[in-house]
């Protein structure tokens, strides 16, 4: 089970480390950082490369990734695309590798239009995405324990987005608190 805020852990509390939120009741070192600060609502691009400029930039901002982040991460969605086509709507899952990255993250964004954006393993097929899930790892592929902890959760992630009433929660959400509220009842997070 994934937790919402990264946490110090013992016996009697779970206390947040920075997260501007309560913590779910359970304990365990396991987690996945989902912070207010990085949702966005109704945000306007025109296209994928003006959002992860707009996103890099945000994140380059709060300490979130370092400097190499926004050509790194465009490199890898020309390379490895990430739409996900779900039902009922397309997703993308954009991530960079470790290196880029100083404070792991979910970076949870909902367009005010649809972009268009490669299928995940199919540049052929494009979709039009209005909700992003940007992720930012530490560990990577090479990483024995952060490659599983990164697949756990982009399986979370997939059968999440698959539920239409969690969906409907996401399309439906007025305000940022609402959004995040929408994202942390998703199961397995």
């Amino acid at each position: 089970m994934y937790n919402v805020a990264q946490k110090k852990c013992s016996s009697q509390e779970c206390a947040t480390d920075g997260a501007l939120f309560e913590p779910k009741s359970d304990c365990t070192e396991k987690n996945t950082e989902i912070y207010r600060e990085l949702i966005q609502l109704d945000w306007e691009v025109a296209n994928q490369e003006e959002f992860f400029d707009k996103m890099a930039k945000k994140l380059e901002d709060l300490g979130y990734v370092k400097d190499t982040f926004a050509d790194a991460i465009k490199t890898r969605e020309a390379n490895f695309p990430t739409a996900l086509p779900v039902e009922p709507y397309p997703v993308a899952i954009p991530h960079a590798d470790p290196q880029h990255i100083i404070r792991p993250f979910i970076a949870c964004t909902r367009l005010k239009q649809p972009i268009k954006w490669c299928e995940m393993a199919n540049n052929d097929e494009e979709h039009d995405v209005k909700f992003i899930f940007m992720l930012g790892f530490l560990g990577g592929h090479d990483d024995p324990s952060g490659a599983n902890e990164h697949v756990e959760l982009l399986q979370i992630l997939v059968t999440n987005f698959q539920d239409p009433e969690i969906m409907d929660k996401l399309v439906n959400a007025k305000t940022e608190d609402e959004y995040m509220e929408a994202v942390l009842s998703m199961k397995g997070l």
